[in-house]
């Protein structure tokens, strides 16, 4: 079961980071830039595609008698639901960050997800969110020269 599981899985993976590639061809292009937009997405779309072909390597080599039964995946499992939630801060993330702005969503979206996977430091959760942030915002406006969504902060900087 698990064999087939992963076989699954990875034919899902590759198909994914091959429409995921194709994507990326249809970016737009600028004059004069190095590294467009499609840089990072397009290596992510190859990194998953060799991952996706190492678990169905791995998962044909397996024996069938090695076979493990596939586990289920539940509502009322503890890591699902975690799962949920992190994917729920993300999307209220994706959704709030250009009307209430970065420098405010992006501390409380890292500091809500450092505490769903267990962290109970909350000095270094703080600090963390906070440098990650300021980091992140000055690399974009400084080094790139991209503007971040200030949101509610666009009168105040």
């Amino acid at each position: 079961m698990m064999k087939t599981a992963d076989m699954v899985c990875a034919l899902i993976g590759m198909l994914f980071s091959g429409g995921a590639f194709a994507m990326t061809l249809f970016f737009k292009k600028f004059k004069n830039v190095p590294v467009g937009p499609e840089f990072f997405p397009r290596w992510l779309a190859i990194g998953l595609f060799i991952c996706s072909v190492a678990l169905f390597v791995q998962a044909l080599r397996r024996p069938v008698s090695a076979d493990k039964p596939a586990p289920s995946i539940s509502p009322r499992n503890k890591g699902i639901q975690r799962l949920l939630i992190g994917m729920a801060v993300i999307l209220i993330y994706a959704v709030t960050w250009e009307l209430v702005g970065f420098p405010i969503t992006t501390p409380l979206a890292l500091f809500g997800l450092m505490f769903l996977l267990g962290l109970r430091r909350y000095p270094v959760m703080i600090c963390f969110a906070l440098g990650a942030t300021a980091a992140v915002f000055c690399a974009f406006k400084f080094l790139l020269g991209i503007d971040m969504p200030l949101g509610a902060l666009e009168n105040v900087v």
